[in-house]
């Protein structure tokens, strides 16, 4: 929990625990009711546009996490280049 409240803002998504079984009961949720002005979603596609409609110029995204955390990264690419062809 720690670690997240470092940047500015945190959106999250479901823990993925890749080859790991959730042993731990650790859910997102519980995350974010501890990072203040955090938020998570579902899916990549919530993230990518939650991301997309807050942040401002000069503001640095990192997508990290196992799996196919990737994916939001391409969405919030595809989505800015249809904000800008407008």
């Amino acid at each position: 929990v720690r670690v997240l409240q470092i940047p500015d803002h945190c959106i999250m998504t479901e823990i993925m625990g890749s080859r790991e079984v959730n042993t731990y009961d650790i859910y997102t949720s519980q995350l974010a009711e501890k990072i203040p002005g955090s938020v998570w979603f579902n899916t990549f596609e919530e993230v990518a546009q939650y991301a997309v409609d807050h942040a401002e110029s000069g503001d640095l995204i990192i997508t990290l996490g196992c799996g196919d955390i990737y994916k939001a990264a391409k969405i919030m690419i595809n989505k800015l280049k249809e904000r800008a062809a407008e």
